[in-house]
Order: C-alpha cells, then structure tokens, then sequence
C-alpha cells in the first residue's frame, strides 16, 4: 500500500513546478476553497430555508467532529509528509507534522458530504465535493499530502456526516415520539 500511495504521490507531483499558470491556479484553489466553503455555509444559514439551516449546522458540526477524529489519529499515528521524506517538489510550505489524513480535505469534505447527504442542498453537495477533490488533489501536486492522505480524510468526512445523520435521525425520532404520547 505504501508503494502506491508513493508512486501515486510522484505521478501527480511531478508536473509541479513545470507550469507557472498552472502552480498558480492549482495553489490558489489550496488557500481559497476552506473560504469558498464557509461562504456556503453562510449563505444558506442567512437566504435559505429551515431545512437548509438545518443542513448548514449539520456540516459545521461534521467539521467538528471530523477535524476532532481527524486530530486524534494524527497523535497516535505518524506518518511523514512527502518533503519530510524528501519526495517531489514542494510548493507549499507546511509544517512537517503528521499527513494522515489531511485536515484541509477533512474540512472540505466533512462540508461537501453532509450537504449531499440532505435532498434540499444535494446540487450545492456535489459541487462542493468536486472542489473538495480538486483543492486535496491540490496539495498532493503541492508536495504536502499523499494521495491516501486524502482518502483518509474523505472516510472521516463520511464518518463524521453520518454520524451526525444519525444524531439527527435519533434526536427527531425522540421528539416524534414525546409529541405523540
């Protein structure tokens, strides 16, 4: 598995630095998108309806509980991120702690997920993912993050959703049942 995740790493991360546009483009959609997400957020806290509140508070939740998940295996678990091994080109800068998993795609994800979790905000969920994809794929060509960083953080993310689904799910199955007693 280690040797994929390497040779994955190298395949991406060896155009960096070889296009100037494209180290820009695909830099700035590192730094941006965690912006690009909490505006989301806010816009449908602030113009949308109840059930799309409801789906902006269930992702900020899932950030939390998927960015706590994600710090607890970064304590127990090691893994050096590729410049730290002297791997490809880095064009971010970055503290050598743990990669796994990526707390940026924890972030993102945990966002993108549980929108396309709830029917009203489903559109919003699946664009969100694809900028997920393309800002954590970001930082695997930025010579931060290996490609199994990001996997990680994409089943946290799930983990984190669908435990606030069920919460969710529990709580309302809770109050149903004292209104009809």
């Amino acid at each position: 598995m280690e040797q994929f995740n390497v040779s994955a790493f190298l395949f991406i991360n060896q155009y960096a630095g070889k296009n100037k546009m494209l180290d820009i483009i695909l830099i700035t959609a590192v730094d941006v998108m965690p912006y690009l997400f909490v505006m989301a957020l806010i816009y449908l806290w602030f113009r949308s309806s109840i059930e799309r509140k409801q789906a902006s508070l269930n992702a900020v939740v899932a950030v939390v509980l998927g960015m706590l998940t994600s710090n607890i295996i970064s304590r127990f678990y090691y893994n050096p991120r590729p410049f730290v091994e002297n791997l490809g080109v880095q064009l971010i800068e970055h503290a050598p702690d743990s990669s796994f998993p990526s707390d940026h795609a924890t972030f993102t994800f945990s966002i993108a997920v549980t929108l396309l979790f709830n029917k009203a905000t489903r559109v919003l969920g699946t664009t969100l993912f694809v900028l997920s994809f393309i800002s954590s794929m970001s930082r695997v060509y930025g010579g931060i993050h290996y490609p199994l960083d990001i996997l990680g953080a994409i089943f946290v993310a799930l983990f984190a959703s669908t435990l606030v689904l069920i919460l969710n799910k529990k709580l309302l199955l809770g109050v149903l049942s004292k209104k009809v007693a």
